[in-house]
């Protein structure tokens, strides 16, 4: 936690904790924690030597709930999430003193808040409160009508809530299929994606209440549909009309622009599977205007463009480029990696891995590949995965390692075919492999290559990994046996 925290909520956490006064052992704990970037062993015996036996737990609960604490207060008017829930809570406090019209101007203002930013949830809780007080105080100053009118409303935003949850559970499967199974690898893949297409225009259908919230799922949905069936053009267009959606109601998401920076980071994937990398300039500059006043966010936001520049460069062989800005971007991205998201940065790195292995810098390329293998399967993106599996097949390939490359193979083949995900791409690979080391020539290998390339679905991840020049190379080059060069191919 304390890895992650920016240096203004450090800062209002230590303006906190000067207004006690006393000694703070969990303010020394802190300062221990915050001096190391990772929980190594030279820290652990820092933490021994200055909290000796079981002084140290109650330490850490303690210093656990004053963080909690500063990190709530520190975002407490920052949000409309926050105003909103602080205007219910108020008009319940003058409530139970019985100033009942103080109260209900509080859930007044709290209703008109969460109507101008589209907050329903809080509305409803604002009006069954409103509901709940009127009646205790006998409906004094209002009209049936009025009540009527009151509960209609609470009942309206009811029924859109109960088909905008529908809607986001399906959107959630679609997101879950993506990350877990990645993009589809051949028609038969999609046609599976057809159920949840179906549904989703059921939905569509059935909304009364065009919000921001549902359009922009509805368009969500569409462009992970299209990315997940390879169709790419269609994906962007989608994007686009997203990305217009967003510009026209800036007042609804301007406070917290992660989602925003979502949108911008399909389209430039959108843009560089394409091969439109001029176009992506100009998404640069749009990430680059976004304004936070999150520090987490301007350090993710840094990242993801360095990400996308880097991935373009290399699609398009600029090394030297690339290299340069590794290496322009190494002192700050060492320090401030802890304060990335587990998937950018694992794409970032994989971004890396892809220079080094085009450079021709294998040790580098598998310092960083081993760094990712080394996470568990189950937090990376399904196709992420298999590009690192097979990356790392081929890096080792390259450095020589022959036995280690034996049962990386056997790994990497148990893992596959158990999760049935042994596509096209990745049976070349591993086949030419094995032939490779035992010496045995690969006759229809160009023939292979050709049927994947005119793939759309296996074309991606043979450029991606540069899978057609790497066996060249490795051809080319003296196996472990000296005196075999495998050329019969």
């Amino acid at each position: 936690m304390i890895a992650s925290m920016t240096k203004s909520e450090k800062r209002y956490f230590r303006m906190t904790t000067d207004l006690q006064g006393g000694k703070k052992n969990y303010l020394l704990l802190f300062d221990l924690l915050e001096s190391h970037k990772t929980f190594d062993e030279a820290l652990k015996k820092q933490v021994s030597k200055s909290f000796p036996g079981l002084s140290i737990e109650p330490t850490r609960k303690h210093l656990y709930r004053v963080l909690i604490k500063s990190l709530r207060q520190y975002e407490n008017e920052n949000t409309v999430d926050s105003r909103l829930l602080n205007l219910i809570e108020d008009s319940r406090i003058l409530y139970n003193k019985g100033i009942l019209s103080l109260s209900l101007e509080q859930l007044a203002k709290a209703k008109e808040l969460a109507l101008r930013h589209e907050k329903y949830l809080h509305y409803i809780i604002a009006a069954r409160q409103e509901m709940h007080y009127l009646m205790r105080s006998q409906f004094v100053g209002i009209t049936e009508i009025e009540l009527v009118e009151k509960q209609q409303k609470i009942k309206e935003f009811l029924e859109h809530e109960a088909t905008a949850s529908q809607h986001g559970a399906l959107y959630e499967v679609l997101l879950f299929r993506y990350w877990k199974k990645g993009v589809s690898r051949n028609e038969k893949d999609v046609l599976k994606l057809n159920d949840l297409l179906l549904e989703e225009y059921q939905i569509i259908n059935t909304q009364r209440l065009k919000s921001f919230e549902s359009q922009k799922l509805h368009l969500y949905f569409q462009s992970i549909y299209f990315m997940m069936s390879n169709n790419h053009e269609s994906s962007l267009q989608v994007f686009r009309d997203l990305d217009e959606l967003y510009l026209s109601n800036e007042h609804l998401w301007k406070e917290n622009p992660a989602q925003y920076v979502q949108l911008i980071d399909g389209i430039l994937y959108d843009l560089r599977l394409m091969k439109r990398y001029e176009e992506m300039e100009f998404y640069f500059h749009r990430l680059k205007g976004i304004k936070s006043e999150s520090e987490g966010l301007t350090v993710v936001l840094r990242y993801n463009i360095l990400d996308h520049q880097l991935q373009a460069l290399c699609d398009q062989k600029r090394t030297k480029e690339a290299l340069s800005l590794i290496e322009e971007s190494q002192p700050s991205l060492s320090k401030e990696i802890t304060q990335l998201n587990l998937q950018t940065r694992t794409q970032l790195q994989f971004s890396i891995v892809r220079i080094f292995f085009l450079a021709k810098d294998y040790r580098k390329a598998l310092k960083q590949i081993i760094v990712i293998l080394n996470l568990s399967e189950a937090s990376l993106q399904a196709r992420l995965y298999v590009s690192c599996r097979i990356l790392y097949l081929q890096i080792n390939a390259s450095l020589g390692n022959y036995d280690h490359l034996l049962y990386a193979i056997r790994s990497i083949e148990r893992k596959l075919r158990s999760a049935r995900k042994m596509f096209g791409a990745e049976k070349l690979v591993i086949s030419f492999l094995k032939r490779w080391i035992n010496m045995k020539p690969v006759t229809d290998l160009k023939e292979q290559l050709e049927i994947l390339k005119g793939n759309p679905f296996e074309n991606q991840l043979v450029k991606e990994l540069f899978i057609e020049e790497w066996i060249e190379e490795v051809t080319k080059a003296p196996t472990h046996n000296k005196s075999y060069h495998p050329t019969n191919i």
